[in-house]
């Protein structure tokens, strides 16, 4: 069953990839490094704990709450520091879930991606909302389909 709903009113991405699905599964479990930031722990498995930062400054913690090969990831918010001088930006992240769905669209492969909990009314929607747009449309599409993503560069 899916977790992305359409209604929701939680930042929401599609984008379309010349790839497969075992390679975005690949992207989104253990070659965050290569299109996102750096990845300390494992994130390939349900009750898994990763951290995502940023030069060392940013960063969240994630547990894997789901996990189905090649199919759907999902991710909830369990730590946040952000260095980014706005004040309320961590406990909004705080509890946010990030849902993926993988989907193959004839020859090519449709991500779903939906971050729960980033509202348009909320503290960090704008600059939250256009990382995700540059990470997820270009950097992870760019890794997926060339090879070469560009991690930390927002």
């Amino acid at each position: 069953m899916s977790q992305l709903k359409q209604n929701d009113n939680s930042y929401q991405k599609y984008v379309i990839i010349d790839t497969n699905v075992i390679q975005v599964f690949e992207a989104l479990t253990t070659n965050m490094d290569k299109w996102w930031a750096k990845i300390e722990g494992s994130a390939q498995k349900k009750g898994d704990v990763f951290k995502i930062s940023f030069n060392g400054n940013s960063y969240w913690k994630f547990k894997v709450t789901n996990i189905t090969e090649f199919s759907s990831i999902s991710w909830k918010c369990i730590a946040s520091h952000q260095n980014h001088n706005i004040n309320g930006m961590d406990e909004e992240w705080l509890d946010s879930t990030l849902h993926w769905e993988i989907k193959e669209n004839n020859d090519l492969i449709q991500v779903h991606f939906l971050h729960q909990g980033l509202v348009p009314h909320g503290i960090c929607y704008n600059a939250c909302s256009s990382a995700w747009d540059f990470y997820i449309t270009d950097s992870l599409k760019r890794f997926l389909e060339h090879g070469e993503g560009k991690p930390e560069f927002m």
